[in-house]
Order: C-alpha cells, then sequence, then structure tokens
C-alpha cells in the first residue's frame, strides 16, 4: 500500500505504527525509501517498551538506541519528520513522569507526544513541552471518561494532528476503537483548525487512525480536496 498511497492517492507522508511492536531492520526501513520518492516523507511511532511499560520503571536506553540506529537511514536523507510517543491512559501526569518525558527527548529528537489522560491538559505541561522542543500532538477522539480533549495548542514550529475517530465503545475489551467515518462537516471543521494554525507554524503533519475498512483514507483524501493540497 505504500506505493499506492503516493502514486494513487497523492500522500505526501505516512504515519509508521508497526515500529510500535517491533524494531526495523535496516534492510526494511531503507526499502520503504527506495519504493518512495525523495519528497515522501515519515513519521515512527517509538516502541511500546518505551511508551507503554519503561515509564513504570526508568527508560530503558538500549531500546531508544537500537530503536534510532534502524531509523538512521531516513535521518540520512532527511525523511524522518517526528518521533511519536503515544503514551496510554494509564499514563497520567507526574513530576516523575515530566522527567521520563524529559530523558525521551534528550535521546529522540524531533519528538511529538501524544498523552491520553486528559491530566496532562494544564499549562505547565504545555510551557514544558515548549522549553524542551517536543510537540504536542492535537488529537480527536471520543468526548468521554477523561480522554485527552481537542486542543490546538503550538508547542513547537511543528502542529501534529491525530483523527482516531469517536467510536463511543473506546473503553470496551475486544471493540475496534478505530472504526469510525468521520462526517463531511466533521472534516470541514478540522480544515479549519488546520488554516487557523498554519500561520503559527512552520510545519503541519496530518494523519488519520480511524484505519478500520480504509476510513482513514477516505475522510484523508475529502481533508485533502478542502484543504487543495
Amino acid at each position: 500500500m505504500l506505493v499506492y498511497y503516493w502514486s494513487n492517492l497523492g500522500f505526501n507522508s505516512v504515519e509508521l505504527n508497526f515500529t510500535y511492536y517491533s524494531i526495523p531492520s535496516y534492510k526494511t526501513v531503507v526499502s520503504m525509501l527506495r519504493k518512495t520518492p525523495q519528497d515522501f516523507m515519515f513519521s515512527v511511532k517509538v516502541p511500546g517498551h518505551v511508551t507503554h511499560e519503561g515509564w513504570k520503571e526508568d527508560l530503558d536506553a538500549d531500546i531508544v538506541k537500537s530503536y534510532s540506529k534502524a531509523l538512521e537511514p531516513m535521518l540520512i536523507e532527511g525523511r524522518l519528520l517526528s518521533h511519536l510517543a503515544q503514551f496510554p491512559y494509564t499514563f497520567k501526569f507526574s513530576k516523575k513522569r515530566l522527567e521520563y518525558l524529559k530523558k525521551t527527548s534528550d535521546m529522540l529528537h524531533p519528538l511529538t507526544v501524544e498523552f491520553r489522560h486528559n491530566s496532562w491538559d494544564r499549562e505547565e505541561v504545555y510551557e514544558f513541552l515548549r522549553k524542551n522542543g517536543i510537540t504536542c500532538a492535537i488529537v480527536d477522539e471520543p468526548k468521554m471518561r477523561n480522554l485527552f480533549p481537542h486542543k490546538i495548542v503550538v508547542t513547537t514550529d511543528t502542529a501534529y494532528f491525530r483523527f482516531h475517530g469517536r467510536n463511543e465503545r473506546w473503553f470496551d475489551r475486544g471493540s475496534d476503537r478505530y472504526d469510525y467515518l468521520y462526517t463531511e462537516e466533521d472534516i470541514r471543521r478540522f480544515s479549519e483548525d488546520i488554516k487557523e494554525i498554519s500561520s503559527r507554524v512552520r510545519r503541519i503533519l496530518i494523519y488519520f487512525n480511524n484505519c478500520h475498512n480504509g476510513k482513514a483514507v477516505k475522510n484523508a483524501l475529502k481533508l485533502k480536496e478542502l484543504l487543495s493540497i
């Protein structure tokens, strides 16, 4: 599908999710680069051990180094837009966890963080992110049970949008939380947010994660049309 994204659909970037589960080989990364043009860019999700396990004890520097080493071809060719550290709902605000974010950002740059719990929605956090050059992901997800809100916040010269859908079975065990198709009116509102923030940042990254049955592609194409890109 990677070739299809740029050659048939006209997308110029993709967010790699499989790196959350396993660190790619050098050969895999080079293969993706060779299958895409030089102006096709990548954002890459940080391994789950870092975002879902490491903070319970301490950052595993060896895993971060192995992950970084695998992505060296992207760095060399200037095609890595951002590392994405998506933390779970159980990762709630604390001073100690701010320190963990700092350690992570010191090893991975540029870094975007996505919070799931709304305890992180506070000015103290946004100032910390600005000070340390960390982008705060602008997310859209169901408005329920202390999930992080859809909020237009600028912490670096990059805006990173992630649209997950609004499946109300988000917390149900066994449900596909990303099975959701945004309406045209929803997409129009997103386009307005993106236009509004464009004067305040240098770069805007936009990814749809409502991936069930190709719904992300459908919504991304509509947004692309509305933004005339």
